[in-house]
């Protein structure tokens, strides 16, 4: 609470003392005890106020002051507004009291003057005084806030002095031909908190009251919602859990620019709740805090940016339950932080942690998942794999996640994220043991509970998940075929088919004998226009913009950056073929270390047949070579989409893989039906 609101509404209410005789005095102040107080106050550099009464004229003036270093009764002050050369001014006044404040209570004091002038005011300290309350809330002093208001379309400019969290008092301007008439007290105004760098608060507000002043007003707001959504309503919200002992959550006020440490109720992957006393809140729904600690012991911290959506009050405990949203998190320390809520929720299920690289070998082996077909396409770059998956699961790479089902150091069910392309992420490895089909389902559910708690945290960079399978994979046929079934709505989940063929280059056909010209050449922008107006009409689903096909990606290179930090490769070449002009077919040639995926699709050649008309089988394989001699590659996956190209061409291919591809923004949906597919099976 300002000194200036104290002297106006104490005022107000006597017409003969500056402050109010009548408040109720809940305990006295020793000498001592005042000492200490005047001494914080001029360590913190804060005034006290001075009431001062005119002998002839009984009128009273209240001027507010910095207490010097107190050492015994005796007090010195200095003018804050000095009036160097008015010193007689100041004999003609008598002394009533000062009064100093914490901006919740106040302690009044009947001092003896000693003496008085211009630049400062001496006064000897009784041995007692009153401390009473002023108002139950606290306000609590901002400095360098700025503030705009937005009424009847005009535009106010000013500063915050002091606020709480259901009350605030601001100092406006108005500048011709502005008037504070324009003001309506009926209408909420909307008003806007800003540092130097950033802005803190964006919210309407209904006036309390305000000065009668014209140039420089001063008004007390209240803000008009105790709700602020950040996002769109969620059928399926992130589980909340309550974590034993409560961690804390410390932060500065970008108002006050205080340190505050609140105690967590509950958490989430998506956000969190804590609790401040309500005679001291100071968080306001629509509030951004920036470099909030999430503390998990006191020297390990996640930290992350949050923003307040709700508060609720709780008078019988005299709190104030205040929830957060995460809008901005590390993605390293977001997983860190989920894991942690699975490992509350289930013991025996993890989230990229730290894996004995024999057990998962293991694993991989008896599943299974390396059958011997599987393991002849490996085996000559065993090594290789070696060391991938011990970066992959040792050292929390950015790129990649797993989900793990584990008991006594036994993998008993796998599932694995790889972030191939700018927004998506890729499903793979997916795998239980033998009787074990429990395990399988649960890791299936602990990655779409992470996804579900971290696809609307921009950084996660999950606006698609895709998932490769071959087509007489009867699990992920019947999840994912039901699913893009149920959604009915190829731009939340499509289904895309690929003919599978391994590529071996081979010296390029000198008897050749090509119709027409032929080229190959760098992808350009038109080359994707027309690839999305050819997929739009035989498809319409979302595997361009998932893979990064699109306009606005073509010079990306922010993924290929993240997997250089983390000490792997990922490269993608967009070529163009092109006869007498006319483009025929868009290659992605895809280039990442071995082992990254068993099958090697990180690897794949993506062929995207625009035009099949005189795209003959020999044209076909001779630009294969042709990459394949730009490139470098010797024997490399080639994925053709549509698949119906190879079949019209008796083109010869191995298998055909299934590419799902799930919108983010239809999680709810998505999430809907796993409960159900996990009701059926009786797992929850």
């Amino acid at each position: 609470m300002g000194l200036e609101t104290i002297a106006i509404e104490a005022q107000s209410a006597s017409k003969v003392h500056p402050f109010p005789l009548t408040l109720q005095r809940d305990q006295r102040v020793s000498l001592s005890r005042l000492i200490n107080k005047l001494n914080l106050l001029n360590f913190r550099d804060e005034p006290i106020l001075f009431n001062l009464k005119h002998r002839q004229h009984d009128h009273t003036i209240s001027m507010q002051a910095h207490p010097q270093p107190c050492m015994d009764a005796e007090l010195e002050c200095c003018w804050l507004e000095q009036e160097e050369g008015n010193d007689q001014r100041f004999q003609a006044y008598d002394l009533t009291n000062f009064i100093m404040t914490d901006g919740q209570s106040l302690i009044e004091v009947e001092a003896s003057l000693i003496s008085i002038n211009g630049r400062q005011v001496t006064v000897r300290l009784p041995e007692e005084s009153h401390e009473a309350h002023a108002r139950t809330i606290k306000r609590f002093p901002c400095p360098g806030i700025k503030v705009n208001v937005v009424a009847n379309s005009s535009i106010y400019q000013g500063q915050l002095i002091d606020f709480n969290a259901f009350y605030m008092r601001v100092v406006l301007q108005a500048n011709p031909p502005q008037t504070f008439d324009w003001i309506s007290g009926n209408i909420p105004m909307n008003l806007t908190l800003a540092d130097d760098s950033k802005i803190i608060y964006v919210g309407d507000c209904s006036i309390v009251r305000h000065t009668n002043s014209r140039s420089n007003r001063e008004y007390v707001l209240k803000p008009t919602r105790n709700q602020f959504p950040r996002y769109r309503a969620r059928e399926y919200r992130s589980d909340r859990r309550e974590l034993l002992p409560n961690l804390n959550a410390a932060f500065t006020h970008p108002l006050t620019k205080k340190t505050m440490s609140l105690k967590m109720v509950n958490l989430s992957g998506s956000g969190f709740a804590i609790i401040e006393p309500i005679d001291e809140a100071t968080l306001l729904p629509g509030m951004i805090l920036e470099n909030v600690g999430i503390y998990l012991t006191s020297r390990s911290k996640l930290v992350c940016t949050a923003q307040v959506i709700h508060r609720t009050e709780l008078p019988e405990k005299e709190l104030v339950k205040v929830g957060l949203a995460l809008l901005d998190i590390d993605p390293i320390e977001h997983m860190e932080l989920v894991s942690l809520l699975q490992q509350a929720k289930d013991p025996d299920t993890y989230v990229s942690n730290h894996v004995d690289i024999d057990a998962l070998w293991d694993f991989f082996f008896e599943t299974g998942f390396i059958y011997p077909q599987k393991y002849a396409s490996l085996v000559g770059n065993k090594a290789e794999f070696k060391e991938t998956y011990a970066k992959l699961y040792t050292q929390q790479p950015k790129i990649a996640r797993h989900f793990i089902h584990m008991e006594h150091n036994r993998i008993l069910g796998h599932f694995a994220m790889l972030r191939l392309y700018e927004k998506t992420w890729c499903l793979h490895h997916h795998a239980a043991l033998s009787g074990y089909r429990k395990s399988g389902l649960l890791v299936l559910e602990r990655l779409s509970d992470f996804i579900n708690d971290t696809h609307l945290i921009d950084s996660s960079n999950t606006h698609y998940t895709a998932g490769f399978y071959r087509s007489n994979n009867k699990f992920p046929v019947k999840f994912f075929g039901n699913m893009t079934r149920y959604l009915n709505n190829p731009k939340a989940s499509s289904i895309d088919e690929f003919a599978y063929f391994i590529f071996e280059a081979v010296p390029t056909d000198d008897n050749w004998d090509p119709e027409g010209r032929w080229e190959l050449t760098a992808t350009r922008k038109g080359d994707l226009e027309d690839l999305r107006g050819y997929y739009e009409k035989v498809s319409g689903g979302l595997l361009l913009d998932a893979l990064d096909l699109t306009t606005e990606k073509l010079s990306y290179r922010n993924l290929s950056n993240e997997y250089a930090k983390s000490g792997f490769k990922r490269e993608v070449h967009h070529i163009s073929i092109r006869k007498n002009g006319i483009l025929k077919a868009v290659l992605a040639v895809n280039c990442t270390d071995v082992g990254l995926n068993f099958s090697e699709l990180n690897n794949a050649t993506h062929v995207f047949v625009v035009d099949g008309t005189g795209f003959k089988t020999q044209d076909f394989k001779f630009m294969l070579s042709l990459v394949a001699l730009k490139f470098n590659l010797n024997k490399f996956p080639v994925m053709v989409f549509q698949k119906e190209f190879m079949e019209r061409n008796n083109i010869p291919f191995e298998k055909t893989y299934c590419c799902n591809i799930l919108s983010s923004h239809h999680w709810d949906d998505y999430m809907r039906y796993l409960r159900n597919f996990m009701k059926r099976a009786k797992i929850r």
